[in-house]
C-alpha cells in the first residue's frame, strides 16, 4: 500500500494517538452526554408542529348564505393570500363565519400568528358594520395536554367535582414548565331566577320590566372625588348584588301599591345549572380493580388537563403533577372521589424511550458479541468504546438542535449502529494487519499509517452515507417532520463515528492491541473461507460466460422482485378483492400497539342530548364487556380532552347535542394478550351494530396513529358552485362508498334538516303598541334559552358567578303558546307577545363549507382491510360515471402533486386523507432515494474523475432490491414508509462497502499489480471488515423487528444487505 500519512485522517490520528487530551475528551463526552440524556425532553413520537389558527366573526341575524358572501369569502380570500399557507377551511352558518388557516409544517408559529392578526386587522374595515370583532384562536400543538387527571365519584355530582377540580387546577399552575391548566366537564355555580309566567302575569309585571330593573340595580362605580378637610376622598356608588338574599329581595316592579320582589315571581336558587346541555362521565373497565364496585356503571366526572410549555420535558412534568395530585388527595380530596390518571404522555414517552434504550443495549451487546468472536476481545472492546461516545454525542447534538429523545430518534441510532462501528472496525482491522505484519515496528507510526491508508476511502464512504440520509430532507409536510430525527441523527452519528474512529481507536490500539496469529482449526477454516471466495472471484473474473450467467440471473431476480409491489394490484375481484399470490401490500405506516383509542359518535343533527346519551350508554356497555379496557371517558355535547390527532382533525368544535366522544384507555400492552388494533377490530362490528339501531348515526373509531394523523383513511372532497347539485353528487358518492367491500364508518358533511320555529315580528303592530324588536327578542331569549344579566359579587369566589334568568323546564312554553307571555311599552301598558309575532315553520340554515376558497362537501370512511389507496382505486372508475347534471364527475388528485380545487368546469371530486398523504410521502421518499443516488454518484465522479468507477460502486445497489420485497413477504409485513427509509439507508451501506474495495484496488494497481490481481487483493483484504459491517448492520436492525411501525425498515436493511 502507498503511504499517505499526511491526509486529514492521518493528521488527526497523529495528534490524538499519544495525546493526554484523548482521555479527557472521552471523559467529557461521557459526563456531558449523560447529562444530556437525563435533561433532554422525551416524547413518544416527534411532535409535529402545524401552525394554525381559527378566525371567527359574528354577524347577528344573517343567514348562512349572507355570512358566506359577506364574511367567509372575503375572510378566507385574505387569509389564503399569506405566504406558507397550506390550506384554509371555512364554515358559514347562521350569524357566524369561521375560518381555520393551516400553515406549512415547520413555519414558526409565532410569526404565523402575527401574520394572521395583521391580516385580520387589515380586513376589519371591509367587513359589514354590524359584524362583531374578529376573534383569533391559536391552534397550537404545544397546548395539547400531556397529563389528564379525572375526578369521579358516585357520591358527589359534577358540580361538587368541578369545585374540587378548580382547586386542584390552581395548585397545578405553579408546577415549573406547565403552561395551560384547563378543567373539562362539570357545572359551575350560578344564582338562578326561575321565573313563573303565570305569577308574573298575576302581579302585572312583564319579563322585560324585570330584566331592565335587574340590569339597572346591580351597579357599582366611582362617581367622583371631593376634598374634605384638605384631603381628597372618593365618592363611590355601591348597589351591588352580593348574596342570594339580596337577589331574592330585589324589587322588579309594583302592583296595587305593593312592591314586587323577584322572589314573588320566581324561585331564586344558588347552585349549578339545572338543564343538562352537556355531560362528562367516567366508566371503569374489567382490567381496573375498581370495576363493578360503584353503584353506577358510569360516574360523573371532571378532568383537569395540563399542558406543558414548548421545550419542556413531559416526563418530568408528568411526575411532578402526579406527586402534587397525590399530596392534594391526602390533604383535601374526599375518599369517595376517585382520582384517575386518564392520560400521561410523560409516562408513555418514558416507557417508549426506556424500551427502545433496552433494545439499543441489546443491539449493541449483539454487535459487540459478534465483534468479540470475530476480531478478538481486545479489538471488540476498542470498537465498543466508540459506540457510547457516538450515542452520547448525538444526544448532546439533539439537545442543542431542539430534537427530543423519541422513538424515531432512537430508531435512527439503532439503524446507525452497524454503520457507526464500521469506521472503527476498518481502522482497528487495518491497524491489526500492520501490527501483525511488523510486530517489532513503531506502534505509533504504524497506527497513524494504518489510519491514513483507509482515511480517504473511509472519509468518502462516511460522507456518502451522510449525504444519503441528508437527502431525506426533501420529504415534506407532516411525514417530513415525523422522520426529521432520522435526517438529523444519522448524519450526526456518521460524522462523529468517523471522528472518534480517528481519535480514540488509534489511541486505544497503540496501548492495548496485541495481535496474535490464527492457529490450528480456526486458521484452517479462515483459509478455506478465503480460498472459496477467491475461487469464486476468479471464476467470475476469468470466464465471461459465468459473468453473463450471473448478470442474467440477477436481472431476472431484480425484475421479479420489482414486480411484487405492482402484482398486488392485479386481483381477480379488483383492488378491494383478495390479494394476489406473491403480491406485496403497501401502506403508509402500520398501526401501532398503543394503550388508548378514540370513539367519535355522531347522530343526525336533529337529535337531542338525551338521544345521544342513550347511544353513548350503549357504547359504554360494549366497552365494559371488553376485558382489556381499563377505563373510558365520555364527553357528550362538549369537546373531550384534545390530543394532537383530534386537534388536526378539527375535533375542537365537537360540542353539538348530537356529538359525543369516548376516550378509551386499555391495560398496558405488557398486561394484555391482544394488541390495540386487534381489540379495535373486534369492537368495530359490535359498535356498528349499535349505530344501526339509531338511524342516521355513525360511530367511528380512531387508533392513535404512529405517525402523522389524517382526517380519514379514505376522504373524498366534492367541489362545485351549486349546493343542491353538490349534495346530490355527494349522496351518490356516499352510496358508492357503502357498496365498496371493506369500507365502514362512512360519513359526510351534509347536515340533516333541523326544524326551526321562525317568529316574525309584525312591525306595524309593534310600532302601534310602543314595543320594539329588542324587547321581544330579550323576552323570548329568557323563555327558550335563559339569559345571563350580570354577576353576583362574592369576594370568596375565584370564578365568575353569573345571575341567570330562565323559565324552569316544567314551565317551558312552546312557540304556539306565546299568548301567555307579555311585554310592556313605555307607558306601562302590557301587550301579549302573540299579538306582535307570527310563527313560520322553517328549517335551520345548513352550514356552507369551504376549503381553499371553494365550496366543498366531505365524504369519508375507514377501509378496514388495508391501505385506503386500494379502496380509492376501486372507487375511482365508478365515481367517474356519476352524472353531475353538466356531464360526468371529474375525479382527481391521485397524481404526483396535490391538485388545487377548481369548480369552473362543474362539480369535481378530489381525493384527500391518508391516501393523499401516502402518495405524497412515497413521492418524496422516491425523490430522496433518487437524490441520494445522484449526490453519491456526482461526489464519486468528482473524487475519482471518472464516470465509470462511480457506476461500479453503485452496481451492488440493484442487488439489494432482490431481497427487500421478498423479505417483506417472507416476514408477513406490509411495505410502508418506514420500508422506504430502509431502502434509502441501503444506498449508503452498499456504496460504503464498494468504496473500500475500489480504494484498496486502486492502491494495489498503483503499486504495479494488474487490475485483476489488484481487485483480488482488495477483495481479500476487505472481505472480513465488509462481512463484519454487513453482519453488524443486520444484527443491529434485527431488534427493530419487534416494533410494528419500524419493522419494515428493519426488513429492508436486513434482506437488502444480505443480497447486496
Amino acid at each position: 500500500m502507498s503511504e499517505r500519512p499526511f491526509n486529514a485522517a492521518g493528521r488527526l490520528a497523529g495528534f490524538f494517538v499519544d495525546s493526554k487530551l484523548t482521555p479527557l475528551v472521552i471523559l467529557a463526552v461521557l459526563v456531558f452526554g449523560t447529562l444530556a440524556l437525563l435533561l433532554t425532553p422525551r416524547e413518544e413520537n416527534p411532535q409535529i408542529l402545524v401552525p394554525a389558527a381559527q378566525v371567527s366573526v359574528a354577524l347577528p341575524g344573517a343567514s348562512a348564505l349572507e355570512v358566506e358572501n359577506l364574511l367567509l369569502t372575503p375572510l378566507e380570500a385574505a387569509l389564503s393570500q399569506m405566504a406558507d399557507v397550506e390550506h384554509t377551511y371555512g364554515t358559514a352558518s347562521n350569524s357566524l363565519a369561521a375560518v381555520q388557516v393551516e400553515f406549512d409544517v415547520g413555519v414558526p408559529k409565532e410569526a404565523a400568528l402575527v401574520r394572521v392578526y395583521d391580516k385580520v386587522e387589515q380586513l376589519r374595515g371591509r367587513l359589514p358594520a354590524q359584524a362583531g370583532v374578529p376573534v383569533v384562536t391559536p391552534i397550537d400543538a404545544d397546548d395539547v395536554p400531556v397529563v389528564a387527571i379525572t375526578l369521579a365519584s358516585s357520591e358527589y355530582g359534577d358540580y361538587a367535582l368541578k369545585r374540587l377540580a378548580d382547586r386542584v387546577a390552581e395548585r397545578l399552575r405553579s408546577v415549573r414548565g406547565v403552561s395551560i391548566v384547563q378543567v373539562y366537564g362539570g357545572r359551575d355555580r350560578e344564582l338562578r331566577a326561575q321565573v313563573e309566567p303565570e305569577r308574573m302575569q298575576a302581579f302585572g309585571v312583564t319579563l322585560d320590566q324585570g330584566l331592565a330593573r335587574l340590569a339597572a340595580s346591580n351597579l357599582a362605580r366611582s362617581v367622583g372625588d371631593i376634598t374634605e378637610r384638605g384631603e381628597r376622598a372618593q365618592v363611590y356608588l355601591d348597589n351591588q348584588l352580593d348574596s342570594l338574599q339580596a337577589l331574592r329581595r330585589l324589587v322588579i316592579g309594583e302592583s296595587n301599591g305593593r312592591l314586587v320582589h323577584l322572589e314573588d315571581v320566581a324561585q331564586v336558587v344558588d347552585g349549578p345549572p339545572q338543564d343538562r346541555h352537556s355531560m362528562a362521565r367516567l366508566g371503569f373497565g374489567p382490567s381496573d380493580r375498581r370495576f363493578g364496585q360503584a353503584p353506577a356503571a358510569e360516574l360523573p366526572a371532571v378532568t383537569i388537563a395540563v399542558a406543558k410549555k414548548a421545550g419542556e420535558n413531559a416526563v418530568r412534568i408528568g411526575h411532578q403533577v402526579q406527586e402534587r395530585v397525590q399530596r392534594m388527595q391526602r390533604e383535601f380530596l374526599p375518599d369517595a372521589v376517585h382520582v384517575v390518571i386518564t392520560r400521561n404522555d410523560g409516562d408513555k414517552a418514558d416507557d417508549a424511550v426506556n424500551t427502545l434504550v433496552e433494545h439499543l443495549v441489546i443491539a449493541i451487546v449483539t454487535v459487540v458479541a459478534v465483534l468479540l468472536l470475530t476480531l478478538g476481545w481486545r479489538e471488540g472492546l476498542m470498537v465498543l468504546l466508540v459506540v457510547p461516545l457516538v450515542m452520547l454525542t448525538v444526544v448532546m447534538a439533539d439537545g442543542f438542535a431542539g430534537v427530543t429523545i423519541n422513538r424515531v430518534a432512537l430508531f435512527a441510532l439503532i439503524l446507525a449502529l452497524g454503520s457507526l462501528v464500521d469506521d472503527a472496525i476498518v481502522v482497528v482491522e487495518n491497524i491489526y494487519r500492520h501490527y501483525s505484519d511488523n510486530p517489532n515496528g513503531d506502534r505509533r507510526a504504524m497506527a497513524v499509517q494504518a489510519v491514513a491508508e483507509v482515511g480517504n476511502a473511509t472519509n468518502f464512504a462516511t460522507f456518502s452515507m451522510m449525504a444519503v440520509f441528508a437527502a431525506m430532507i426533501v420529504i415534506s409536510g407532516m411525514p417530513g417532520e415525523f422522520f426529521f430525527p432520522i435526517v438529523f441523527n444519522l448524519p450526526t452519528a456518521m460524522f462523529t463515528s468517523l471522528v472518534f474512529a480517528y481519535m480514540v481507536t488509534p489511541w486505544a490500539a497503540r496501548r492495548w492491541l496485541r495481535p496474535k496469529p490464527l492457529l490450528g482449526e480456526l486458521q484452517a477454516h479462515s483459509a478455506q473461507a478465503y480460498g472459496a471466495y477467491d475461487r469464486l472471484l476468479c471464476l467470475l473474473l476469468d470466464r465471461p460466460l459465468a459473468r453473463r450467467g450471473l448478470y442474467l440471473t440477477m436481472a431476472v431476480l431484480i425484475g421479479l422482485s420489482a414486480l411484487m409491489p405492482a402484482w398486488q394490484y392485479l386481483r381477480p375481484a379488483g383492488p378491494v378483492g383478495d390479494k394476489s399470490p406473491l403480491g406485496l401490500l403497501m401502506t403508509f405506516l402500520p398501526k401501532d400497539d398503543v394503550n388508548t383509542f378514540n370513539i367519535f359518535i355522531d347522530l343526525p343533527e336533529s337529535a337531542s342530548v338525551e338521544q345521544t346519551d342513550a347511544l353513548v350508554r350503549d357504547v359504554g356497555r360494549v366497552l365494559r364487556q371488553t376485558p382489556e379496557v381499563s377505563n373510558y371517558l365520555v364527553a357528550l355535547a362538549q369537546p373531550g380532552v384534545t390530543d394532537l390527532p383530534n386537534l388536526l382533525r378539527g375535533g375542537l368544535n365537537r360540542s353539538a347535542p348530537y356529538q359525543a366522544e369516548v376516550r378509551v384507555n386499555l391495560a398496558h400492552r405488557r398486561a394484555r394478550a391482544r394488541s390495540a388494533p386487534d381489540i379495535v377490530a373486534d369492537l368495530r362490528p359490535r359498535l356498528h351494530a349499535l349505530a344501526a339501531r339509531y338511524p342516521g348515526s355513525v360511530i367511528r373509531t380512531f387508533d392513535d396513529p404512529p405517525g402523522p394523523p389524517s382526517r380519514a383513511k379514505v376522504l373524498a372532497e366534492v367541489y362545485g358552485t351549486d349546493l343542491a347539485r353538490m349534495e346530490q353528487v355527494a349522496a351518490q358518492v356516499r352510496q358508492q362508498f357503502e357498496q365498496t367491500p371493506g369500507m365502514a364508518e362512512i360519513f359526510d358533511s351534509v347536515t340533516e334538516p333541523v326544524l326551526r320555529h321562525r317568529l316574525v315580528v309584525d312591525e306595524e303592530k309593534a310600532a302601534l303598541s310602543g314595543v320594539n324588536s329588542r324587547q321581544i327578542a330579550d323576552v323570548l331569549q329568557v323563555l327558550f334559552d335563559g339569559v345571563t344579566v350580570g354577576r353576583v359579587h362574592l369576594p370568596d369566589e375565584r370564578s365568575v358567578v353569573p345571575i341567570r334568568i330562565e323559565v324552569p323546564q316544567r314551565d317551558e312554553l312552546r312557540p304556539q303558546d306565546l299568548d301567555r307571555i307579555h311585554v310592556s311599552n313605555a307607558e306601562g301598558k302590557i301587550v301579549p307577545v302573540s299579538e306582535l309575532v307570527r310563527r313560520v315553520p322553517d328549517h335551520v340554515d345548513a352550514p356552507i363549507l369551504h376549503k381553499d376558497n371553494e365550496r366543498v362537501i366531505f365524504v369519508g370512511g375507514e377501509y378496514l382491510t388495508g391501505a385506503g389507496l386500494y379502496a380509492v382505486l376501486d372507487l375511482n372508475e365508478r365515481l367517474r360515471a356519476i352524472d353531475t347534471g353538466t356531464g360526468t364527475l371529474r375525479v382527481g388528485n391521485l397524481g404526483l402533486y396535490d391538485e388545487p380545487p377548481d369548480s369552473i368546469g362543474g362539480t369535481s371530486l378530489l381525493w384527500e386523507g391518508e391516501t393523499r398523504m401516502m402518495l405524497d410521502a412515497y413521492r418524496d421518499m422516491t425523490y430522496a432515494l433518487l437524490l441520494a443516488i445522484s449526490v453519491v454518484y456526482l461526489m464519486l465522479v468528482a473524487y475519482y474523475r471518472s464516470f465509470a468507477i462511480p457506476l461500479v460502486a453503485l452496481a451492488a445497489l440493484p442487488l439489494a432490491f432482490i431481497g427487500v420485497f421478498p423479505g417483506h413477504l417472507i416476514m408477513g409485513a406490509e411495505f410502508s414508509g418506514a420500508s422506504m427509509v430502509g431502502i434509502i439507508a441501503l444506498v449508503g451501506m452498499v456504496v460504503r462497502a464498494s468504496l473500500l474495495i475500489i480504494e484498496f484496488g486502486r492502491d494495489a494497481e498503483a503499486q504495479g499489480m494488474t487490475l485483476r490481481d489488484a481487485m483480488r487483493t482488495a477483495c481479500a483484504l476487505r472481505l472480513r471488515p465488509i462481512v463484519l459491517t454487513s453482519l453488524t448492520n443486520m444484527l443491529g436492525a434485527t431488534i427493530m423487528l419487534l416494533d410494528p411501525v419500524f419493522r419494515g425498515l428493519a426488513i429492508s436493511v436486513i434482506f437488502g444487505t444480505l443480497f447486496s
